[in-house]
């Protein structure tokens, strides 16, 4: 892209919120397009939604907006001035800040050093000033609705108040426009709607607000504005207002260009099953002695799909590192069909238990490996040796990728290429085909039952509504087929879909089962340690 004209480089930032325009933007990865020829505007004052399916090029266009790629063609204008150079630090002078997808902290630093992290305050003599930036974040706080303990490491916080802290981070450097990518993936509703407060509080300081989110029900309730993407192309820009009764059918069509797939329904439990992933008084115990998990039992029946709720932060993450054997137990029992899982090697464990950790970038994927690479990771010491184990191998991937529809279906492409989605389509495929191979679907003749577990840490984190119905379909095949299957999930929704069963976890505890049809109030009770309604 050429430098533009410099009268319109030269325009200063106005007061208030910063209006964002992309006029005819285009943005290519090799041969493919991410974002072709897309036009959008961002308006002060306003919550604006961007959805569409994973690849449709939302997360590409809200890093246009913020500087963080350059268009190939078009320009992007802050407050009608060309953002010029197209650089982050370019779009933070201009009042632009992102929040991107996945945390971009430093966990062992503070909560205040991660807020001044390249913008330090500094005294004369270049001292730090921790005690001005305290101030100024917590006045700041204090106008947008924020609470963030800020003097604590950031590895200790809730999700929810990391996400907190990265708008506390981009409020510090003086944005205007705050763009958010995919704010509430792994929140609970009760947190979504305590961040959804905090930006309609920011959009009404006449500040510009982005969102870019997969779930719909978010889009109704809280956007003024709804702008859908497929294939790289805005197809529709609105006010989100005056939808018909059925909203989220006319956005899901939108966004799909068609109709919706069929939900999917949970598989009958078989009578009698017996009991496949067994927890009994599991205990870990962190730094300073606070138990993480205090005394969890729970039993999980073969072909059955058992659901986890809770606020964040009360267990459910050292749940699932303690049942993958990555936290040590401080107590307790786990077993699979009857067998204590510290009694298996790690080729046997991986064989029988199947884990998807909530964060795929920090512990599901190597961005930098090949597609291929990572849909057989931790497998290829199972596969024979030479050519035998090459065709092996081969044949595993390209299985992998056409059951989950891995796009694009390339295993050579660089996973840290794909959209979120595929890159969760690439370490759920991973997890489950590794444990259930043999899942048959309808109409496919029998086959021996499974004797393994699976748990799966927010499944469909950050993916669209096609592709979630393909990993639902997929786990609902492997329960079939025997698999124990337990999904910690902040989408209630889903649980309620999925599960069997549900249970609610509050500071390292179950503290309720409830069925699938139990009301939010019942489930948000629990979660608040209340009695049942």
């Amino acid at each position: 892209m050429t430098a533009p004209p410099s009268p319109e480089i030269a325009a200063p930032p106005a007061p208030g919120g910063a209006a964002i325009e992309l006029d005819r933007v285009r943005r290519s990865y090799g041969a493919q397009i991410a974002v072709r020829d897309a036009s959008l505007r961002l308006a002060p004052g306003e919550i604006h939604a961007i959805v569409g399916e994973n690849g449709a090029g939302k997360s590409t266009l809200l890093k246009l907006a913020a500087g963080v790629l350059a268009p190939d063609a078009g320009v992007v204008r802050v407050d009608g001035a060309a953002l010029w150079p197209a650089t982050p630090a370019e779009a933070a002078r201009r009042g632009v800040g992102l929040v991107h997808q996945h945390f971009m902290l430093v966990g062992s630093f503070l909560a205040l050093e991660n807020v001044v992290l390249g913008c330090e305050p500094v005294l004369r003599g270049g001292r730090l000033d921790l005690a001005g930036a305290r101030a100024r974040a917590g006045r700041l706080m204090q106008a947008a609705g924020l609470e963030i303990p800020l003097d604590v490491p950031t590895w200790s916080l809730t999700v929810g108040e990391r996400q907190k802290l990265e708008i506390l981070r981009v409020l510090y450097r003086g944005a205007r426009a705050i763009l958010l990518d995919e704010p509430t993936a792994v929140l609970s509703p009760l947190e979504a709607d305590a961040l959804y407060a905090t930006l309609r509080r920011l959009a009404r300081e006449g500040r510009t607000v982005a969102v870019v989110t997969h779930r719909l029900d978010e889009v109704i309730r809280y956007a003024d504005h709804v702008t859908v993407m497929r294939r790289g192309q805005v197809v529709l820009s609105r006010p989100a207002v005056g939808w018909s009764t059925d909203a989220e059918g006319e956005l899901t069509r939108a966004i799909m260009g068609g109709e919706p797939p069929p939900r999917v329904e949970r598989p009958p439990l078989p009578e009698g099953a017996p009991a496949a992933l067994e927890i009994a008084g599991l205990t870990v115990i962190g730094a300073g002695g606070r138990r993480l998990l205090d005394g969890v039992t729970l039993t999980v029946r073969a072909g059955e799909i058992a659901g986890v709720a809770g606020v964040e932060g009360n267990g459910q993450r050292e749940l699932v590192r303690a049942l993958a054997g990555l936290d040590p137990r401080t107590g307790g029992r786990v077993a699979v069909f009857g067998v204590e899982l510290s009694s298996w090697g790690v080729r046997a464990r991986r064989a029988r238990l199947g884990v998807v950790h909530e964060d795929r970038h920090a512990e599901g994927l190597l961005l930098d490996a090949s597609v291929g690479d990572n849909l057989v990771l931790g497998d290829l010491g199972a596969l024979p040796r030479g050519a035998r184990g090459r065709d092996a191998e081969a044949a595993l991937v390209a299985r992998r990728i056409a059951r989950f529809g891995v796009e694009p279906p390339d295993p050579s492409r660089l996973a840290g290429e794909l959209s979120g989605g595929n890159q969760q389509k690439i370490v759920v495929a991973r997890a489950l085909d590794r444990v259930a191979p043999a899942a048959r679907g309808p109409g496919e003749a029998a086959r021996a039952p499974i004797r393994a577990a699976a748990i799966l840490a927010q499944p469909t984190r950050g993916v669209d509504v096609g592709a979630a119905a393909v990993i639902h379909a997929a786990i609902a095949d492997a329960a079939r087929a025997g698999l124990a299957v337990l999904v910690v999930s902040a989408d209630l929704g889903e649980l309620r879909r999925l599960c069997h069963r549900l249970f609610v976890m509050r500071k390292g505890r179950i503290v309720a089962t409830l069925p699938p049809a139990c009301s939010d109030e019942q489930i948000g009770r629990a979660m608040l340690g209340l009695e049942a309604a």
